[in-house]
């Protein structure tokens, strides 16, 4: 890097680190990733979209002397990793804050070495969570977080100005304080069907088209691009990735496995697990596995992060499963969630969160399959009917 370079790069730093201001709301990992100990260098990682820029630069406005720099940047392309970091070190700057890491090569190897060498402190993104958790021995160097979809409560806040605090889990299954939370957010559950066609993204969704073209090129990145750095993936399986999404997109609730896609497309289901697998790390598909000690011997339910059903099924001209959409739902906000799978032929419950059997469903969902609670569509004050907007609620 010579000092024009340089030059380009802090006036780009301070003009970002700057328009960040604009952005009030934070998002949930915000003040996590600012009290992490000043040994540790700190990643984020997760799917395109969803505020990870903004987030670093956030953070780089409340740091002393700091340089934001996007690895992908095209006048950073010939650029060693190492080499930028040492050069804005020796001009002073010590709390240096990378976009796209994994578009350097030997990005771990230039981390490592800069972390030994003491040279500056950095934040850093990257899409892919194998990838940055993985080789180069950063583990006892750089704590590493993911950063999931904007949630329901989230959307509410920046889109919509109605912030609310976070719900803890075990506010969700205790009646009395339950009924207080919904009575101070009832308003906010008329908001649930349009975040599940504009939520999770922080694209501008004032008119729907645009938002998903923006979806659109989002996906079409991740998968052209940010899949080839995790795995090596050839173009020409690109068309295979785009069916798996598509499959899961239109499948009914539970009926998305490694068996059924691999039937409906033109792979292997070997080829398919790998594949999703890798879909699974980028932030595409969220993956539920199944309940207890047999769970390896069984196939997981597979999702969708919101709002990629609704995306794919507009452009396919479908309406997508309300069923299915009202698991996504819930599946994408409540973390450590398993499905319940009894002996062949056996009803059970959906899934088990936090120790209790949930059913997932409408208003006309019933307890013959013995769940402890029910998570339904719209509001209700009952002590086992839980609205479901409220696990929306949980980050």
């Amino acid at each position: 890097m010579d000092e024009a370079l340089f030059s380009r790069v802090l006036i780009n730093s301070r003009n970002l680190i700057n328009e960040a201001v604009k952005y009030p709301h934070k998002r949930y990992l915000y003040n996590t990733l600012a009290r992490v100990p000043e040994g540790f260098f700190c990643g984020v990682c997760g799917l395109r979209g969803i505020g990870k820029t903004v987030l670093l630069l956030q953070l780089a406005g409340k740091a002393q002397n700091p340089l934001y720099l996007s690895a992908d940047a095209h006048y950073l392309a010939g650029e060693d990793l190492y080499e930028l970091i040492r050069f804005c070190s020796e001009r002073g700057y010590k709390n240096l804050f990378i976009d796209e890491i994994h578009y350097k090569k030997e990005w771990k190897e230039s981390l490592k070495t800069a972390y030994d060498e003491g040279l500056a402190r950095v934040f850093f993104s990257g899409s892919s969570a194998l990838e940055i958790r993985g080789g180069a021995d950063l583990s006892r160097r750089a704590l590493i977080y993911k950063l999931n979809p904007l949630s329901f409560r989230e959307y509410l806040a920046i889109k919509k100005g109605m912030p609310h605090e976070a719900i803890p889990q075990a506010e969700l299954f205790d009646f009395q304080k339950r009924k207080e939370i919904i009575e101070k957010t009832s308003s906010t559950a008329a908001f649930f069907a349009e975040y599940c066609r504009l939520g999770g993204l922080l694209y501008p969704s004032s008119d729907e088209q645009f938002f998903y073209k923006a979806v659109e090129s989002a996906l079409d990145k991740t998968i052209r691009m940010d899949m080839a750095y995790l795995r090596g993936i050839e173009v020409a399986t690109e068309q295979e990735l785009y069916k798996l999404i598509q499959r899961i997109a239109l499948s009914p609730p539970g009926e998305a496995s490694y068996s059924s896609l691999a039937s409906k497309v033109s792979l292997s289901k070997p080829s398919v697990i790998s594949a999703i697998d890798c879909l699974v790390k980028i932030g595409v598909v969220l993956r539920v596995l199944p309940c207890g000690k047999a769970a390896a011997r069984k196939e997981p339910k597979l999702y969708l992060a919101p709002p990629l059903r609704h995306f794919i099924c507009s452009s396919l001209s479908v309406s997508p499963d309300a069923g299915s959409l009202r698991e996504e739902f819930f599946v994408s906000h409540a973390e450590k969630t398993c499905y319940l799978k009894g002996k062949r032929g056996e009803k059970t419950p959906d899934f088990l969160f936090g120790g209790k059997k949930i059913e997932i469903g409408g208003s006309s969902k019933n307890f013959r399959q013995n769940p402890d609670f029910i998570f339904e569509e719209g509001i209700t004050f009952e002590e086992r009917r839980i609205p479901l907007y409220l696990a929306g609620f949980l980050y």
